[in-house]
């Protein structure tokens, strides 16, 4: 069968409360020139149609009105005249025909000619016009214009899918979310320059980049950007790739009208394999425009600025946010938190990362008490709680274990086999299951694939997962930890132990680690540098090991390590033992 029969059947086919959303979608698309555009005749959040004059309406700039009624009974086409009367009944409406620009009938069957112009006497001397979108038409745009739509309501995949509208772009981000990320529907606030830079660039340039470390607002504000750029560029339309690992170039020469104007989102540029498709794609001759808008995480800037250099594209660099700007967001309309002690807590947490700060103002409005937030183990036992619960691919241990070792050593050479292999024998991990996991991590946007290394980026997140991997669950060994790799990273058991400490609570921490360091101290002992250089870290959880072996060393410390002891650890505890001894 006929692409084209195939979308014509599925119209004849459709259910009237879809037909109405899909005809509603698509008005909506076609001509974005309103200031309003309510669904007077739908049910709001299901697909049902419901009883009202008109089935929905635009409101113009110019204060006028665009009336839209929808049918699917084509053993009724009289229904069209008695909806175009109805149009035009003050009493009904309780608009005056001179306010009424035009009327726009949707129906999924087709008409005579005899029976168009019919409709049109009825609109003679009113000085209103008529717009008719019938089963051919309708079709037609569907099938060329608007594949997205047909994936969407017909259930046709006459591509990929990958090619989609900026609400279902939103729609399927938040689905893939799951908590992980937060909603690209919250309100937008305090990028108020950053926006004004973009909508500069965008109308300057045929090739942006937006660029930050994750979390910071990158997508958001492209979208932002994007709909501000729509309000005065009618001629523009916007589509946002929806990546799902298959080829892309297709559906870019299908679902694109080389002769019309077209703005195309790509959110994290370096996460998709076929990025080089969409600059093959850029470069192809066309008569209307087309402006790409791309994201991409700040480690892999360079990599994609190179490969779009010849395009000179405009580059757009997102900071942190600032404290005041973290408390200007959980003060928003979204959570209404204006208590300051909430605001110090939510500040705390975030550090200038406004994803991380919503997911605090999530908690903190969710259970309506500032001790949720002062121990953070809570907020981030409740918020991966419903991930890995409902996230299968976390519920398996080679993925705890994957993330708790890139959390511990930072990063992790994976395409170096050796090195790999030879630390993953030591926690039970195949090198194999490895890769196959930080694959997965990684498109659960877990774990980034940066050159040569695999890295958990948001210090938080690692944290946690050290802390969920090697203390609270005890997926890794904190025992072969200690027991392979304390000497050569030292710096490294400090940069973790010590926030796991102070983010998820002391006790929480001492009642695993303590029996682990304990024995491992019975094995280092009488080796003075060796017992040193473990005090020197856990001397909070070993005090009265601490105070012992300065008792009995105090005069005997090499000289080199004395002097690193004196500089490190003058300024903290360890500094009081030793002078009480």
């Amino acid at each position: 069968m006929k692409r084209l029969q195939s979308v014509e059947n599925a119209l004849i086919e459709i259910n009237e409360a879809v037909f109405q959303e899909l005809c509603d979608t698509f008005l909506a698309l076609r001509d974005k020139n309103y200031i309003a555009f309510s669904r007077v005749g739908s049910q709001s959040g299901k697909q049902k149609s419901i009883k009202g004059t008109p089935d929905a309406f635009k409101l113009l700039p110019n204060g006028k009105y665009i009336f839209v009624e929808h049918t699917t009974n084509i053993s009724n086409k009289n229904k069209l005249e008695d909806d175009i009367k109805k149009c035009l009944d003050y009493k009904t409406t309780k608009i005056p025909l001179k306010d009424i620009e035009e009327i726009i009938l949707c129906a999924n069957f087709k008409l005579s000619v005899q029976e168009v112009d019919g409709l049109k006497d009825l609109l003679k001397g009113k000085r209103i016009s008529l717009r008719l979108y019938l089963l051919d038409e309708l079709s037609i745009e569907l099938l060329y214009h608007h594949r997205d739509l047909s994936n969407q309501y017909l259930g046709l995949p006459l591509d990929t899918g990958q090619i989609v509208s900026i609400s279902q772009f939103i729609e399927e981000y938040n689905k893939a979310a799951k908590s992980v990320a937060t909603p690209l529907d919250n309100e937008f606030v305090h990028r108020d320059n950053e926006l004004k830079q973009l909508q500069n660039s965008i109308s300057a340039s045929n090739f942006v980049i937006i660029t930050g470390s994750p979390g910071v607002g990158k997508t958001k504000l492209a979208l932002e950007g994007i709909n501000s750029f729509l309000l005065t560029n009618l001629n523009y339309t916007a589509y946002c790739v929806s990546f799902k690992s298959a080829s892309l170039l297709e559906d870019l020469y299908q679902h694109f009208d080389t002769k019309r104007d077209y703005i195309l989102f790509v959110d994290d540029a370096n996460r998709i394999d076929s990025f080089n498709q969409i600059i093959g794609y850029f470069k192809s001759s066309r008569k209307g425009n087309l402006k790409i808008i791309i994201t991409v995480r700040d480690y892999a800037l360079n990599e994609i600025a190179n490969r779009c250099i010849e395009f000179k594209p405009e580059e757009l660099h997102l900071n942190k946010f600032t404290d005041e700007q973290i408390i200007d967001i959980i003060k928003s309309e979204s959570f209404k938190i204006y208590n300051p002690d909430y605001h110090k807590e939510i500040v705390r947490i975030a550090d200038g990362n406004p994803r991380l700060a919503i997911m605090a103002a999530k908690l903190a409005v969710q259970e309506q008490n500032l001790c949720a937030l002062s121990d953070v183990s809570e907020l981030f036992e409740q918020y991966f709680a419903r991930f890995v619960t409902d996230n299968i691919d976390l519920t398996k241990s080679v993925n705890l274990k994957s993330l708790g070792l890139i959390a511990f050593f930072y990063t992790i050479p994976y395409k170096d086999k050796t090195r790999c292999a030879s630390l993953l024998s030591k926690f039970d991990l195949a090198y194999d299951d490895f890769i196959e996991s930080i694959d997965i991590l990684n498109k659960l946007e877990l774990v980034e694939l940066q050159f040569e290394y695999a890295k958990i980026s948001e210090q938080n997140l690692s944290t946690y997962f050290f802390y969920k991997s090697f203390i609270k669950d005890g997926t890794l060994s904190f025992s072969v930890l200690l027991e392979y790799y304390y000497d050569s990273n030292i710096e490294r058991f400090r940069d973790t132990i010590i926030p796991a400490n102070n983010t998820f609570g002391y006790h929480n921490v001492i009642e695993k680690v303590k029996p682990i360091l304990l024995n491992y101290w019975q094995s280092v002992i009488t080796i003075d540098e060796k017992a040193f250089n473990l005090l020197s870290t856990f001397w909070f959880y070993l005090e009265e090991e601490t105070i012992e072996f300065i008792y009995n060393h105090i005069n005997t410390i090499p000289e080199p390590i004395a002097t690193k002891y004196y500089t490190e650890y003058e300024t903290n505890q360890f500094s009081y033992i030793l002078a009480y001894s």
